[in-house]
């Protein structure tokens, strides 16, 4: 049992996932007598197995049942009072009985502290993990046999594709300049949406290059025939990134890989706080490289070899992926990605908001690449590229978050001991350089200037950004 560690007025929530397809949870401990209720929950790992002809190894499902049973657990225990009542209250303690089929493994104290580490890096929260024998029948993604394609043959990449724009500008790049490897890529899904726009993309890439690429798309979720009525889930699903690291990894052990490629631009995998009282994940660590280090411990913890978390695009920006002549070639589905923190947005024919800071970055990155006239400004709800658009406070509040980052950054950029100044800033800066460092490539100091020039191209684009400099224009004084 993983112990928690760094819990402070925390809320706690208790979960038994031993049940054969339910969850059951507990009311906050302080609810006295509050009845647990019971819910449904899925996931259809057999998209694994089946796309690549092999069974799951029991080690790959345990992952896959510890990585849904934390996701579900995060989003059924909301996070008391951040907002109202001050930060305090954004941890959680979470307890979690799990049945898993290699209970000596997930009991040896390397994985325990892996596993926890790993979680309290996503979600900052402690978490308390019971594991029990599972005893239940085997799910066919376990009994698979081979029936007609075998094992994916040469070199292969295996890639997460979430369907937004980096990880399809990365899954492009790949297949157009690495013609001597085969590709799969990997999906979760929650909505038909979401699942129908990484099927078109990954068919846009396979007709582009006529080349031959899995697509292995994993449908998971709540079955919300047993919530109580009014109950409100946690929004933030901080674990998500955990799930989709996980699920990656499996199938890339699944197709006989040591590596999980996750496409993100660095301004997006680091994700520094963009105002003053966002601390810790508050921010989003989904692709943060220190979350893949602390998975790439865990993956090579339980499987016994040595497995990697590649993120090539850490030093450069957004914009920059879309300057490639793939991502270019294809820019019109590239438009057609999404983005949005609150994808699929509930309006006709507009799935993204296009005011929170995922848009904005996705704006500009389009812009400064010379991608605009493909950008379909009908798909948003708000155009803030569109000189005639006028922007409510509130549909501005995120961009003027981002022009908060872009000062704060300047202003260490121009001092005269810049990386100093970026790290007393943005102290996650240091520990970035390093532990990247203290793996050997690159160094403390490499990582450091390649940090520092991402920053400084990346405030360069920020300054040209056409709705940057029309709606936060300040008046000239008389």
């Amino acid at each position: 049992m993983s112990k928690p560690r760094g819990a402070f007025c925390a809320t706690e929530h208790c979960f038994d996932f031993t049940g054969v397809g339910v969850l059951c949870r507990e009311r906050p401990s302080m609810i006295v007598g509050a009845p647990p209720f019971v819910t449904g929950f899925y996931v259809n790992d057999n998209a694994i197995s089946a796309s690549l002809c092999r069974a799951l190894d029991p080690v790959c499902a345990d992952l896959i049942d510890v990585a849904l049973a934390a996701y579900l657990a995060d989003r059924m225990s909301p996070r008391r009072g951040s907002k109202k009542r001050g930060f305090c209250e954004w941890t959680r303690q979470l307890h979690l009985q799990i049945p898993v089929r290699r209970l000596e493994l997930w009991q040896r104290p390397d994985v325990a502290d892996a596993l926890h580490e790993a979680l309290r890096f996503f979600t900052d929260d402690g978490w308390n993990l019971d594991f029990v024998e599972h005893r239940g029948p085997r799910r066919s993604a376990e009994m698979q046999t081979q029936l007609f394609e075998g094992p994916i043959a040469g070199p292969v990449r295996v890639a997460l594709l979430s369907g937004g724009l980096d990880s399809f500008a990365g899954a492009a790049q790949n297949v157009a300049d690495l013609s001597d490897y085969s590709f799969v890529f990997v999906s979760g899904t929650t909505n038909t949406r979401q699942r129908l726009g990484q099927r078109e993309q990954v068919r846009a890439i396979r007709e582009a290059w006529r080349r031959k690429i899995w697509h292995v798309i994993i449908p998971y979720g709540i079955a919300r025939h047993g919530l109580p009525r009014g109950w409100e889930e946690e929004g933030t699903q901080r674990t998500r990134g955990f799930l989709f690291a996980s699920l990656g990894a499996v199938t890339a052990l699944s197709a006989g890989a040591h590596e999980l490629f996750v496409n993100e631009n660095g301004i997006g995998a680091i994700n520094l706080p963009y105002d003053a009282t966002q601390l810790g994940a508050s921010s989003s660590r989904g692709a943060h490289p220190l979350a893949l280090l602390k998975m790439q411990t865990l993956i090579e913890a339980i499987s016994g070899a040595p497995f990697a978390f590649v993120n090539p695009f850490l030093y450069h920006t957004k914009g920059e992926m879309c300057l490639h002549p793939a991502v270019r070639h294809l820019a019109g589905v590239a438009a057609a990605t999404f983005s949005c923190d609150g994808f699929p947005v509930q309006a006709k024919g507009k799935p993204q908001c296009g005011s929170c800071t995922s848009c904005i970055l996705r704006r500009l990155s389009l812009e400064s690449a010379g991608l605009c006239r493909n950008d379909n400004s009908d798909r948003y709800v708000i155009d803030l590229l569109n000189p005639v658009t006028k922007a409510s406070g509130g549909q501005l509040i995120h961009l003027r978050a981002m022009e908060w980052q872009f000062n704060k950054l300047s202003q260490t950029l121009r001092s005269a001991d810049p990386w100093q100044s970026m790290i007393v800033e943005f102290p996650e800066l240091q520990n970035v350089a390093f532990e990247l460092g203290a793996c050997g490539k690159p160094t403390h100091n490499e990582v450091a200037r390649g940090l520092l020039e991402l920053y400084r191209r990346y405030i360069d684009e920020w300054n040209g950004f056409s709705a940057r400099q029309r709606l936060l224009r300040r008046p000239r004084a008389a």
